[in-house]
């Protein structure tokens, strides 16, 4: 018997002993176990609010009870984050393995094979989406078939899923704006990736071909929380901007003009409080961390503000102003302490002595720590007036090192932050992708780039022809 069906079988027999009694259970049970965890705990959280952190057991176990469940999404957080479904009287089992977190996540109990659907539907809409660039490049009319055949073979699945499963018309609301907004997405995307960004105001599209947005709820309580929605609304909103200014200024949405129209029009268009307060969030966080421009992010601020309800939010993008300022080109590197592979200490002033491009990695991203180590040897190949230092965002040394080892990387351009919470925010890394050049002095000529961008060469050859 496997270990995930003995918890799955005991979970089920504790649950039907001691809660079965009650013919108007109000509440819901998830449990599971973690496959290579990164923590000692999962997160819990609805709509950005977190109902509780949980700790798992010497076996990498949890379980947990939430009184008075409300029907809908709940977040699932450890390390990454995934959408659970829960409903009165759900007894729901899930079972993750941290290497490949969303294609390992599956569900038992009672509520699985709602929460089976869905996830299949992520992964479905994830698969979906990286295929997409071809079809992007067809005619208009050709897309438009392609796109309503492709969301016609949705429904359909959705359909018989309904038929077999009868959940409740939440469950089905939930399921039917993913389809939607998807398909949404994919119309605002086209005209973009079809023309590009500097032609999509000359774009030649059918009088009807926004239509779509008079069906848009900007205020789902139901999907406020679930990632296609919420990505779908990010992007609607800086191609909202855009068109505010698009007579004036190729699209460019690290410009002040572009987050000023997309905060004012989020304010002016989400009444959800707790929504509105995470997209303007999300939006200003964005900006600050491409921004180059510190009078442009100080208004930006300003604007962010005025309109945000949200103190806590206010402090977190503050911080993180704070630190990205002392990231502005021309600034020095901050000081921080950093290990080899032979734990001597370093410096960036005592390590770096000519132009350094500084590249961040990290173990539980398998298929990026490999792209970007390629990419790095191909750009020292054609590039040798650079150094490239690479610096792993994580705690657990013994896995750093034995992926090194593992993987052939270059050892002496190899290090581990001493602290790396504390490096993570000083650097403003949000994101692994994150890239920094600096000249010989450690004095940063780029705070924010990246090595798979089109026109990171082209920067190298503007600071090699300076």
């Amino acid at each position: 018997m496997s270990r995930f069906l003995f918890l799955s079988l005991t979970f089920l027999v504790f649950y039907s002993c001691d809660f079965d009694k009650s013919q108007d259970e109000k509440g819901a049970w998830i449990g599971g176990e973690i496959i290579n965890p990164n923590s000692k705990h999962v997160i819990l959280s609805k709509n950005e609010k977190i109902i509780d952190t949980i700790s798992l057991d010497q076996n990498n176990r949890f379980l947990y009870y939430i009184d008075n469940v409300e029907k809908g999404l709940y977040n699932f957080i450890h390390n990454e984050y995934q959408m659970v479904y829960l409903e009165p009287g759900d007894s729901l089992m899930l079972r993750l393995n941290t290497i490949e977190f969303d294609e390992s996540l599956a569900f038992t109990g009672k509520g699985a094979e709602r929460n089976n659907f869905l996830i299949n539907m992520f992964i479905h809409n994830e698969l979906e989406n990286q295929r997409m660039r071809p079809f992007y490049q067809l005619p208009v009319e050709e897309f438009l078939t392609k796109l309503d055949s492709m969301k016609n073979l949705r429904l359909e699945n959705l359909e018989r899923f309904i038929q077999r499963v009868k959940p409740c018309e939440a469950f089905h609301k939930i399921t039917m704006g993913n389809i939607t907004y998807d398909y949404f997405d994919k119309k605002e995307i086209y005209p973009y990736a079809h023309y590009g960004r500097n032609q999509v105001s000359k774009a030649q599209l059918p009088n009807d071909y926004y239509d779509f947005r008079e069906n848009i709820d900007y205020n789902s309580k139901e999907l406020q929380s679930y990632y296609t929605y919420y990505r779908f609304k990010q992007r609607h909103f800086d191609f909202l901007s855009y068109e505010a200014y698009k007579n004036q200024y190729p699209y460019n949405s690290d410009s002040f003009i572009h987050i000023s129209n997309k905060l004012n029009a989020i304010d002016s268009l989400v009444n959800l409080t707790e929504f509105k307060n995470s997209l303007l969030k999300t939006s200003i966080r964005r900006f600050i961390i491409n921004c180059k421009n510190p009078d442009e992010e100080k208004a930006a601020l300003e604007l962010y503000y005025k309109l945000s309800s949200d103190e806590s939010h206010k402090e977190e993008i503050k911080k993180i102003s704070e630190a990205s300022l002392k990231l502005m080109p021309g600034n020095e590197l901050p000081q921080l302490s950093f290990l080899d592979l032979n734990d001597n200490k370093h410096t960036f002033t005592s390590l770096i002595k000519k132009p350094t491009i500084i590249f961040f990695w990290s173990i539980h991203s398998l298929n990026h720590l490999k792209e970007v180590h390629s990419k790095v040897d191909e750009l020292k190949q054609k590039y040798p007036e650079f150094d490239f230092i690479g610096f792993n965002t994580n705690d657990d040394i013994k896995i750093w090192k034995q992926t090194i080892n593992r993987h052939g990387f270059d050892k002496n351009s190899e290090f581990r932050f001493d602290q790396p919470d504390k490096a993570m925010e000083q650097l403003v890394i949000n994101s692994i992708n994150k890239a920094m050049i600096v000249d010989s002095d450690g004095i940063i000529i780029d705070n924010f780039t990246n090595l798979f961008s089109v026109i990171f060469e082209e920067q190298l050859l503007g600071i090699l022809n300076q």
